[in-house]
């Protein structure tokens, strides 16, 4: 039975037992004996009153426009999936899903008061996780509580808002930025690709369900869609290393990384020759390398092109990873949130969040069968979309820095030299 009902046949009964109940205190006056007892029988039948309301209500006959509820699907079907039927539902293996599962289950957020009307943390994780990984009308609220037997009010925010919050705590352990002796590490690992480069950046949009109501017109991108944008950072092991979110989809890459710690705070992010492979919409600097624009008059034409390709061969792992962490939580194909207010961004900001420190989390494993096979034409998408404009914040000549310059011209040097 709703809330509601219960809560207006509770009144109505308190106030049949308090007006019978008045009466008799009157009858009795207040010294007596007898009031006392009166007393005592009122505390009783409205005690008995609230258990019964409170044992009773998931009890209640069905009613119009409430949710028939079955844990078939979760009890009996569920757990005997085979490995592949199971990470498509929930987006991991077994084995990743214990992992994940021991992670947060111990997070006071599940442990509360009022935790004893939770449902398992288990079943929990499992509704957030294929949330996650559902797009289009699979991940409506209505499908997801059908699905599993659970009701299609608040109870599904209440979970993911629940799960959201451990799994942000985790933060601070798999999302974070390399110190000095880990940049030093992944530069040797990967010396004989581009030397001294640490990661790859670029940024990518996240395609909004619905038009925002708050300043709209920022939101709509130059892809004609409305959007989030998302910039971040990966190592070669498709780590994401670093991330900037809120930004609407009309705002440039280059201006969403001139604005960023990265940039502003370089001295605390990098140390001597370290950089950042980026491509063309990026400003050229010493701590960011990008390859040369079709109309650079820089150095020979074989030597510009001949970098450009082994450049772009690495650099497009940032791409991989955008097209991995998509394909895995396809939500974020198109995120159906509303933005009506800050609010909404701050939401949406902490659902691709949430699926940035998932995708960390399952690339520590070792269980490598859990990936996702992502086509070339969906990982590359974006690539050349965004390099074959000129940054709008200046032109080619103005946005190379002399560092810039001179850190591009000596692996221009370095590369010909490999491959002669």
């Amino acid at each position: 039975m709703p809330r509601s009902s219960f809560k207006t046949k509770f009144i109505q009964l308190y106030e049949q037992i308090t007006l019978n109940d008045l009466w008799m205190l009157e009858l009795f006056g207040e010294n007596d004996d007898k009031t006392q007892e009166k007393q005592d029988e009122i505390i009783e039948d409205l005690t008995i009153l609230m258990l019964i309301a409170e044992n009773s209500r998931y009890g209640a006959p069905f009613l119009q426009h409430s949710v028939p509820k079955s844990n078939m699907f979760l009890e009996n079907v569920l757990p005997h999936l085979d490995e592949d039927r199971f990470k498509q539902i929930v987006r991991v293996n077994w084995s990743n899903f214990d992992i994940i599962l021991d992670l947060i289950k111990d997070d006071e957020i599940f442990h509360g008061p009022r935790s004893c009307r939770q449902l398992s943390v288990k079943t929990q994780l499992t509704i957030v996780l294929y949330r996650l990984g559902s797009s289009g009308e699979g991940g409506s609220i209505a499908k997801i509580a059908r699905l599993f037997g659970i009701g299609d009010g608040g109870t599904i925010q209440n979970i993911t808002e629940r799960v959201f919050q451990a799994i942000l705590k985790l933060k601070n352990k798999y999302l974070f930025w390399p110190d000095a002796q880990e940049r030093k590490n992944l530069a040797l690992e990967t010396s004989n690709e581009l030397p001294h480069c640490i990661g790859y950046v670029d940024g990518t949009e996240i395609k909004l369900a619905e038009k925002p109501s708050e300043d709209p017109e920022a939101y709509f991108s130059r892809k004609h869609i409305y959007s989030l944008k998302v910039q971040a950072v990966c190592d070669y092991k498709l780590r994401i290393r670093h991330m900037v979110l809120g930004y609407p989809g009309s705002v440039h890459d280059a201006r969403i990384y001139n604005n960023c710690d990265l940039f502003t705070k370089e001295q605390d992010f990098f140390t001597g020759s370290e950089w950042l492979a980026g491509d063309s919409a990026y400003k050229l600097t010493g701590t960011v390398v990008t390859p040369f624009r079709e109309n650079s008059v820089e150095m020979t034409a074989e030597k510009r092109k001949n970098f450009n390709r082994n450049f772009s061969k690495y650099r497009i792992r940032i791409e991989h990873c955008f097209g991995l962490l998509k394909e895995r939580f396809s939500s974020l194909k198109e995120l159906k949130i509303q933005i009506k207010n800050q609010s909404g961004n701050k939401l949406a900001c902490r659902w691709v969040l949430v699926c940035a420190i998932l995708h960390n989390i399952i690339l520590a494993q070792t269980a490598s069968e859990d990936s996702f096979e992502v086509q070339n034409e969906a990982n590359t998408a974006d690539i050349h979309e965004e390099s074959n404009h000129e940054s709008e914040e200046s032109n080619h000549e103005s946005v190379c820095t002399v560092a810039g310059q001179v850190k591009r011209r000596a692996l221009v040097e370095l590369i010909h030299e490999q491959n002669l």
